[in-house]
């Protein structure tokens, strides 16, 4: 029983360091800070930037369904377009959906969903 005594101990201690909060991680002044970001706002290269590919649509979608649920629960309704979502600061600017298509809210389950032109 005794020959566990320093596994235990080397175990606790790797743990408890390991663990440390209040650790610090240098900084340096190589690595610039992104510039802040709106809350919950998705990126240009997920808004605005270039039409949606067909394999990234679902989490496109899962990502929008995301920023009009939290901007229906703080402002207490649903947003009446994209565009006040933009100007709200939810998203960094408005969607492009693939060719043909549009996003579009359905009001009944809060969702993004994709609709044809």
């Amino acid at each position: 029983m005794s020959h566990r005594w320093p596994f235990i101990l080397g175990c606790t201690a790797l743990f408890t360091v390991g663990c440390h909060k209040d650790a610090a991680l240098p900084v340096t002044e190589a690595s610039p800070t992104p510039p802040p970001i709106a809350k919950g706002a998705v990126t240009p290269t997920e808004s605005a930037a270039a039409p949606i590919a067909e394999a990234d649509l679902s989490a496109v979608l899962a990502e929008l369904t995301q920023v009009v649920r939290k901007y229906s629960f703080e402002q207490k309704r649903l947003p009446a377009s994209f565009d006040e979502l933009v100007t709200a600061g939810y998203l960094a600017g408005p969607p492009t959906a693939p060719t043909g298509r549009k996003f579009s809210i359905d009001p009944k389950t809060m969702q993004v969903v994709v609709v044809k032109l």
